[in-house]
């Protein structure tokens, strides 16, 4: 064994260095995933009331909000409808003044899934929480596309990213301090 890990003390600040590696890091890991996933609700819970709206005969502009959501730079919640053939019937996003969509391949998985979900990043720079569903109203059929920004969200990430790292950082400093500076002699 090397002569260095034959030291108790040393051992010992290892030891708590490992635990509080894992510790901390399975409470980040809890934490980000819980912010990350909680960034779905919104986009779920709209898109479902939008295709209940739709399934009872509203027209598609009348349930997607009236006031537009710049995705470069707004947070809140945005609708796009389209019918089966990816035409957009009505609009709450908008990209460099144009309605952007996802890729054709999210559209044929819905089609044949009823949902999906995923992180869109239509440009670069531009993250959302995304969800499609398809819907049908009598002989129409189409998607709803329902989003926010991933921005919030992943401001806390980063916030909590540097308070986890803080943390291994002081828990290692602490106990190097009390484990491993040499004794003062009396």
């Amino acid at each position: 064994m090397d002569k260095r890990l034959s030291n108790l003390q040393l051992r010992t600040w290892l030891t708590v260095v490992g635990a509080a590696v894992l510790i901390i890091g399975t409470a980040y890991a809890m934490v980000q995933q819980s912010t990350r996933l909680s960034a779905d609700d919104l986009p779920l819970t709209t898109a479902q009331v939008t295709k209940q709206e739709l399934q009872s005969g509203s027209n598609p502009g009348d349930v997607v909000p009236s006031l537009k959501t710049n995705l470069r730079t707004d947070t809140s919640v945005f609708v796009i409808i389209t019918d089966n053939s990816k035409h957009v019937l009505a609009s709450s996003a908008s990209l460099d003044g144009q309605t952007p969509l996802p890729p054709s391949g999210v559209f044929s998985f819905t089609a044949q899934q009823g949902t999906d979900h995923f992180t869109w990043q239509p440009e670069n720079g531009v993250r959302l929480a995304t969800r499609v569903e398809n819907y049908t109203n009598g002989s129409d059929k189409g998607f709803i596309i329902a989003g926010q920004s991933l921005k919030p969200y992943e401001d806390r990430i980063n916030t909590y990213t540097w308070l986890a790292g803080a943390g291994l950082l002081a828990t290692a400093a602490w106990s190097y301090l009390l484990l491993l500076l040499p004794r003062l002699k009396k």
